[in-house]
């Protein structure tokens, strides 16, 4: 673990509000192992909302292009994150993301919601299961962080000053936005079976069972999928705990492609540009994920 404590000791150093692109990229790399659960969390919530879900099921990207979706987002933020709000291409990013919400008449707490979605559950998965306690600077970096990429993409309104804030605008939001609708089944069946095809063919069902159990009963409900029973959720708990607590990631291997990586290259095969992502263009090849 020398290399991750060294970026423990590295965290400990930097000010959350002028380092919080470092920090929070730190943040995820030392608990890159069990943050797969945020992004199955962070979709479905916007499939169970049907201010949100009407929109994406009618462009058809989730449904019919479900990996290009899915890798555009994880380009599209990534390169926020490395890059920041800057000329170049982290601006270049934020630009395509907010010129994108811009073409549908998105609620301002729709974003609000998903602006709070992603610090909370991802500080929550590693207070849960990570191997390490999370530092203070790294809750404040991650609340920073997401709040200005927020406004980025186009939130009309800063996200709350506060993460117990956040936390209580998204429990309000859940309690009265979270409602069934078809569409929002049928979104969360091409996700799911997407990220079904992300393990090997042996474990698929088991892994998105453990997923699905994590996932908030109201999210669940809203999108037509079943509460697990309480002897799947500790089973669930117990699965990604031994993960989380297995240690750190390691660190990345120079010229070795990394787990995102071979899932880009899976719909990008000839590499790609900011002005390849978003649903305007087309997909350059199968949608399928990897391992099917």
């Amino acid at each position: 673990m020398g290399r991750s404590q060294d970026r423990l000791r590295r965290i400990e150093t930097l000010d959350p509000e002028a380092d919080h692109r470092e920090i929070t990229s730190l943040f995820y790399l030392d608990f890159a192992t069990i943050m797969l659960l945020q992004a199955v969390t962070g979709n479905l919530l916007t499939f169970a909302v049907p201010r949100m879900s009407r929109i994406l099921s009618a462009t058809g990207q989730f449904e019919q292009h479900t990996a290009k979706r899915f890798v555009d987002t994880a380009l599209l933020t990534g390169a926020v994150l490395e890059h920041g709000l800057h000329p170049g291409p982290g601006r270049d990013a934020a630009r395509r993301v907010n010129a994108m919400h811009r073409r549908y008449d998105i609620h301002p707490d729709d974003f609000t919601a998903v602006g709070c979605d992603a610090p909370l559950m991802s500080l929550e998965i590693a207070d849960r299961f990570g191997w390490r306690p999370v530092t203070g600077t790294e809750r404040e970096a991650l609340r920073i962080h997401y709040s200005a990429e927020a406004r980025a993409f186009g939130a009309h309104h800063p996200l709350p000053a506060t993460l117990a804030e956040m936390t209580t605008f998204r429990e309000r939001y859940l309690d009265t936005q979270a409602t069934f609708e078809p569409q929002n089944r049928r979104l969360a069946d091409a996700f799911m079976g997407y990220v079904a095809g992300l393990f090997p063919r042996a474990v698929r069902p088991m892994a998105n069972a453990v997923l699905l159990a994590q996932v908030d009963p109201r999210i669940l409900r809203a999108c037509g999928l079943p509460v697990p029973s309480g002897s799947r959720k500790r089973v669930s708990d117990g699965a990604i705990w031994m993960i989380g607590r297995g240690g750190p990631a390691a660190d990345p291997v120079p010229g070795e492609p990394s787990g995102l990586d071979r899932i880009v290259e899976a719909v990008y095969p000839h590499g790609w540009s900011i002005s390849d992502l978003g649903p305007e263009h087309p997909e350059p090849d199968s949608s399928q994920g990897p391992g099917r």
